[in-house]
């Protein structure tokens, strides 16, 4: 077994601990002069979870599992290591990260606690986690104080990619060996893309346990959660413990594998409507609309066709719905149609939310996400412009201005010139 670093003899512990799914915190010195902040709840069993902290940061939902799973025995420890470093939640904050911080903070949570670790993240917590435990095969070969990794629907893109088009993953990915449990909300804009993320992480022949969990688009990023994932939440603290004790029965490889320099990848968020570069056919469109009704769309010829895909959780989504109302009013008496299809909610939550915001044209109920798969969606919202020929013309990724007068003309364009 590989002994500790001598970096960790500059590693301070403070603060007293308390048990029983109370947070106390914990402060980590690094070599390099910086401190390192995690909520620490205490537990009496031998198991010990570094949770690193999403693109969002830790909300309450993550707290309370963290309790709760103190109280089953698992000691958590929250840390958001961006935040730490004085650096501002995002996405570009993690990608900047090279993995010793969050190795600092596995090592010392192992070393001061004597038990065995399982680093853990949601969303693009999940990078961290990684990036983390690789930093610790580094350190410490065949050193079995790491059991593996627990990810909830862990994003690890190197950006979203332009509409239409397929994703690259960072090099994390394909560099990971280790043991894992991954919890995959099938309600997630990212479950389209699940098979590919299971194969890259698995192209090492190290175990990767999953558990599709259904009805739910996560875990941690809506607060209050709703009644389903409530449900979800009370039954995570028994199955993360069997999924420990299962980690357990693995060891960690010899030695980290091989991680590539990262592709240089431009992100594809938009900020306007873009020349679509992906399949130029519509996919036939058969789904139920908040009232039951279903829906049969399958010519789009003659027409502007207008397809927005969103969801109520995401928050620019529900800013354009206005710009949409003024831009279907603006089209009055021209061949235009605008489709509304809402990813992977019940028809009762969009009824309440359409109480709540104007929404001025029918919506339909994408309701397993099959449909948004179909189209190759993994971001929200996401639009695509179906000129009167039937063809694909523009895509969008992002929420846009629609009653802008540039839109407007653009999409009064394809009617005069087809």
């Amino acid at each position: 077994m590989t002994q500790p670093s001598s970096s960790l003899k500059l590693l301070l512990f403070v603060v007293c601990a308390s048990a029983g799914g109370h947070a106390d915190e914990v402060v980590v010195a690094t070599p390099s002069g910086e401190e390192l902040i995690a909520e620490r709840f205490l537990a009496e069993g031998r198991y010990l979870i570094v949770w690193f902290a999403p693109e969002y940061g830790f909300r309450s939902n993550h707290r309370s599992l963290a309790a709760e799973l103190a109280r089953e025995g698992i000691e958590v420890w929250l840390s958001n290591i961006p935040e730490s470093l004085f650096m501002p939640n995002g996405t570009q904050s993690i990608r900047q990260l090279d993995g010793s911080f969050a190795a600092d903070m596995i090592e010392f949570a192992h070393d001061s606690s004597g038990k065995r670790v399982a680093v853990a993240g949601d969303s693009y917590g999940a990078v961290v986690a990684l990036i983390g435990a690789r930093g610790w095969q580094q350190r410490r070969q065949n050193d079995p104080g790491l059991l593996g990794a627990i990810l909830f629907s862990p994003y690890t893109y190197a950006s979203i990619p332009p509409l239409g088009e397929l994703p690259e993953y960072l090099s994390i990915v394909s560099a990971t060996n280790i043991p894992m449990v991954i919890y995959q909300t099938k309600g997630s804009a990212i479950f389209s893309q699940f098979p590919t993320l299971l194969e890259k992480l698995q192209r090492h022949g190290n175990p990767v346990y999953t558990q599709v969990i259904p009805e739910i688009m996560g875990f941690f990023y809506q607060v209050p959660p709703t009644a389903a994932m409530s449900e979800q939440l009370a039954l995570m603290p028994a199955n993360v413990g069997q999924m420990l004790t299962l980690l357990e029965g693995h060891s960690l490889p010899d030695q980290a594998a091989a991680l590539n320099a990262e592709v240089s990848v431009k992100s594809g968020i938009d900020v306007a409507l873009k020349s679509f570069r992906g399949g130029v056919n519509p996919v036939r469109i058969e789904l139920p609309d908040t009232n039951g009704n279903r829906i049969i769309k399958e010519d789009f010829t003659g027409k502007v066709t207008l397809i927005n895909f969103w969801a109520t959780w995401c928050p620019p989504c529900v800013e354009e719905i206005p710009s949409l109302n003024r831009l279907r009013s603006k089209m009055t008496g021209l061949p235009f149609e605008l489709v509304s299809i809402n990813y992977a909610e019940n028809s009762t939550d969009i009824r309440s939310f359409m109480e709540r915001v104007r929404v001025d044209f029918p919506v339909l109920l994408d309701r397993d996400g099959d449909f948004a798969r179909q189209w190759k969606v993994i971001s929200y919202p996401s639009t695509f412009i179906i000129d009167p020929e039937g063809i694909i013309r523009y895509g969008v990724n992002a929420a846009i201005d629609w009653d802008d007068p540039a839109v407007i003309e653009t999409l009064r364009s394809l009617l005069k010139n087809p």
